[in-house]
C-alpha cells in the first residue's frame, strides 16, 4: 500500500534526503488557523500526533501552563479540525508510561490506574481522557494511545543515558546491583508498530490503548555494558554508587528544595526502582518487534 506522507514542524525545512511522495509543511501545532487549512487542503485519512514538550529540566522547569497547552489542548485541537475535515479519521496519539506514575516494582499493563506525578505526564493523560470521548461521540473513527517506554536508538541515547550517566557524561553510574530493570523502545520497533497499525484492515470502528516497547526489558547493567562498548566508540569509567547513598541523597535534597519534592522524588525512583510495562496488548495485534537493544548497538 502507498501513501502520501504530510510531514509539520516547526523548522523551515526538514534536513533529509528527499522522500518520495513526502511533503513538509512548516507549522506550530498550537495554531489553530495553521491546523484548519493543512486539514481542510490534504483532509487526511490518518494523523500520527507525535509532537509535544517533553524531557523537563531540573532547576530550569517550564511552566505547567505550557505542558498543558502543547501536549494537551493543540492535540485535542488537531483531532477535532482532522475529524471535522475527514469524519473517516484515524488517529494515533503516542502518549508515555509515565501516565502510570510512580512504580513500586509491578508490571503495569493497560487497566491499571493513572497517577501521574509530572506537568508532562498529566497533560498526556488529559490528551488521552479527551481524544477518548472524541471517539465515543464518533468525531474519530479510529483511535490508537500509544503509551511509550523510553525511546532510543544508536545515534541518540538520551532516555537511557540519563539514567546510568553522571552529569556532563564523562562516567558512568551503576546503582547498587545495577539489575534494576526498565522498559525501553527501540525507534525502529516504534516506526514499524506504527506501519503495521496503518497497513493492516481498518475498517472496523475501534478504539485501544496500548503499551509499546521493546520485547524485554533491560538491566541498567547491561545498557552500561552495551554503550561502554567499542560500537559506540567512546569508553568511560563506571562507578558503583550504594542505594542507601542514593536514599540519603534524595532526602536531603528534598529538604533542601521543598519546591522540587516531587521532581527529586520521581529521579530517585527511575535510579533505584524496576520500571516495567506489560506490552502483551501490542503483541497480540500479531506484530512482532525485531529490534532488541543488543541489535541496535551492534548494527551502528
Amino acid at each position: 500500500m502507498r501513501y502520501q506522507v504530510i510531514g509539520t514542524g516547526r523548522s523551515k525545512t526538514l534536513r533529509q534526503r528527499a522522500l518520495k511522495n513526502f511533503e513538509y509543511i512548516k507549522a506550530d501545532i498550537s495554531d489553530i488557523k495553521m491546523l484548519c487549512r493543512i486539514c481542510n487542503d490534504k483532509q487526511p485519512d490518518v494523523i500520527v500526533h507525535c509532537a509535544g514538550i517533553a524531557h523537563q529540566k531540573a532547576f530550569r522547569p517550564l511552566p505547567d501552563i505550557l505542558y498543558d497547552k502543547i501536549n494537551h489542548h493543540a492535540c485535542i485541537n488537531l483531532a477535532k479540525i482532522g475529524g471535522k475535515a475527514n469524519p473517516n479519521l484515524y488517529f494515533i496519539l503516542l502518549s508515555s508510561i509515565c501516565v502510570y506514575g510512580e512504580n513500586d516494582g509491578i508490571t503495569f499493563d493497560e487497566t491499571d490506574e493513572c497517577n501521574p506525578t509530572s506537568a508532562y505526564a498529566k497533560s498526556k493523560l488529559a490528551a488521552e481522557t479527551i481524544l477518548k470521548s472524541l471517539f465515543e461521540t464518533g468525531c474519530i473513527r479510529k483511535l490508537d494511545i500509544l503509551r511509550l517506554a523510553p525511546v532510543y536508538e544508536a545515534n541518540w541515547r538520551m532516555n537511557l543515558e540519563k539514567r546510568i550517566c553522571a552529569p556532563g557524561k564523562w562516567f558512568y553510574f551503576k546503582y547498587g546491583s545495577g539489575k534494576q530493570r526498565l522498559s525501553i523502545l527501540a525507534r525502529k520497533n516504534l516506526v514499524d508498530f506504527i506501519r503495521y497499525r496503518i497497513s493492516a484492515d481498518n475498517s472496523t470502528r475501534t478504539y485501544s490503548i496500548m503499551n509499546i516497547s521493546d520485547p524485554e526489558p533491560c538491566s541498567f547493567n547491561k545498557m552500561i555494558r552495551l554503550m561502554n562498548s567499542k560500537s559506540i566508540g567512546h569508553r568511560k569509567p563506571v562507578f558503583t554508587v550504594s542505594l542507601q547513598l542514593i536514599n540519603i541523597a534524595s532526602q536531603v535534597a528534598q529538604f533542601c528544595f521543598p519546591t522540587k519534592k516531587q521532581f527529586i522524588s520521581s529521579c530517585h525512583h527511575k535510579l533505584i526502582r524496576d520500571i516495567v510495562i506489560n506490552n502483551q496488548l501490542m503483541l497480540e495485534t500479531g506484530f512482532k518487534p525485531k529490534y532488541k537493544i543488543t541489535n541496535i548497538f551492534e548494527t551502528k
